[in-house]
């Protein structure tokens, strides 16, 4: 929500490049940042091609189980905060 006399903060553009594939990144987030989020997926997508073996998976197919790892992570990371804030609340 953008409120007036706010200053925003300069976005950035970075290409990257995911399964060959280029994208354009824009947001204020610096480009070591999105780089560093490009070698996350990217080691995600190795994990799971060599979970695979020889299955020859397409690239819909690796994301689709990348973002269900990430998911995952993110889901499991959000209920052990909500865990801890709780924990923190009970002891005020």
């Amino acid at each position: 929500m953008l409120t007036r006399g706010v200053q925003q903060k300069p976005l950035n553009r970075v290409t990257i490049k995911i399964m060959g594939d280029e994208y354009n990144v824009v947001g204020p987030e610096s480009p070591e940042y999105i780089n560093h989020l490009v070698k996350t997926i990217e080691t995600k997508i190795e994990e799971v091609q060599k979970a695979h073996g020889d299955a020859k998976l397409s690239k819909t197919q690796l994301a689709i189980l990348v973002a269900l790892q990430l998911t995952d992570q993110l889901e499991k990371l959000r209920i052990t905060h909500e865990k801890m804030e709780k924990l923190i609340q009970a002891a005020k």
